[in-house]
């Protein structure tokens, strides 16, 4: 048994509990697309919303030197804003060529490759995120006299 405070024990479990939301959000959007070729659609509104939130993830995390807080609800909504005019369609609007100022939300479906070239781009913008946070965190040299 160790001494160390319940405050510190418990950290790995309140990163968890914050993470549960995002989850839970991520699979009622699956959930959303029931009749509607879902994992097609949820794939590349996931894989383009989250594709642009790394990037700007990076982007915040460089200029602000750490890392984002809460770096799980950046992506969430990023897919929320991608795939907002089917929430629209849902309610009777027709997907018009306007709706691409959600992040391309008509014209990512005729990308070439489909999903396959969207979860490579977001593969690159996880990994450049996650590239920028190591860069961040890594101790730094002692500056010599």
């Amino acid at each position: 048994m160790t001494d160390r405070p319940v405050t510190q024990c418990s950290s790995p479990l309140r990163l968890c509990l914050w993470c549960v939301p995002a989850v839970l959000v991520e699979i009622g959007l699956y959930f959303s697309y029931r009749g509607h070729d879902a994992r097609f659609h949820f794939l590349t509104h996931l894989f383009v919303g989250a594709s642009a939130a790394f990037v700007v993830m990076a982007a915040v995390a460089w200029r602000r030197h750490r890392p984002v807080p809460y770096p799980l609800v950046w992506p969430v909504v990023a897919h929320v804003y991608a795939m907002f005019p089917d929430l629209l369609f849902t309610a009777g609007t027709a997907h018009e060529w306007w709706m691409d100022v959600f992040l391309g939300h008509v014209s990512t479906h005729f990308v070439p490759g489909r999903n396959l070239t969207w979860y490579v781009v977001f593969l690159g913008a996880l990994a450049l995120y996650l590239a920028t946070v190591q860069q961040l965190t890594r101790p730094q040299p002692a500056p010599t006299a």
